[in-house]
């Protein structure tokens, strides 16, 4: 089994890229990958994280300028957003949105310099997400406001769960990752 059915860059996001997974299902159920290292078009990643939230929470938007993420629903289904913060990119202040489920497994890379959050659509989802570097915490983190006024985001929720960080986050336009 090949690792991806397709992969396509994101006009929006230079550097973003979404991979449509290649799976197989039968009686007994599905199964599908995650990453391989035989692949010519990521990176290499050393550290895996899960995330698991309920319907409404809302986690990001955050990012800095080092780590690029692999991101796929591993249950349920979330809005995935992420933005271009890199000071000089030709796509600066841009933004994309995806519904990521665990019925049409893709997986999205989000370049370093670009933040992500998402958006808990399912009454559990399942985020799951490969780090090209270790985290080293929030504080080296950007945290930006999930409903940013520049960016001008189309969340499926008007009224999400937040968490402390993510009530007091900055406005992009001070941002340069």
């Amino acid at each position: 089994m090949f690792y991806a059915e397709n992969v396509t860059e994101v006009k929006e996001l230079s550097g973003a890229k979404c991979i449509e997974l290649n799976t197989f299902s039968d009686l007994r159920g599905e199964i599908w990958p995650l990453y391989s290292v035989d692949n010519d078009f990521l990176p290499s990643f050393i550290e895996d994280k899960v995330s698991i939230s309920r319907r409404g929470v809302l986690r990001g938007l955050h990012g800095d300028s080092e780590i690029g993420k692999l991101i796929t629903c591993l249950s349920g289904q979330f809005q995935l957003v992420a933005a271009d913060l890199r000071k000089g990119s030709k796509t600066y202040g841009n933004t994309h949105s995806w519904i990521l489920d665990d019925r049409s497994p893709i997986s999205i890379y989000v370049p370093p310099g670009c933040v992500n959050g998402h958006l808990c659509l399912s009454s559990r989802c399942v985020f799951h997400y490969k780090w090209t570097k270790s985290y080293s915490g929030a504080e080296k983190q950007a945290t930006i406001k999930w409903n940013d006024s520049a960016l001008n985001i189309k969340w499926m929720d008007n009224n999400p769960i937040l968490s402390e960080r993510d009530q007091n986050g900055a406005e992009s336009t001070k941002i340069f990752l």
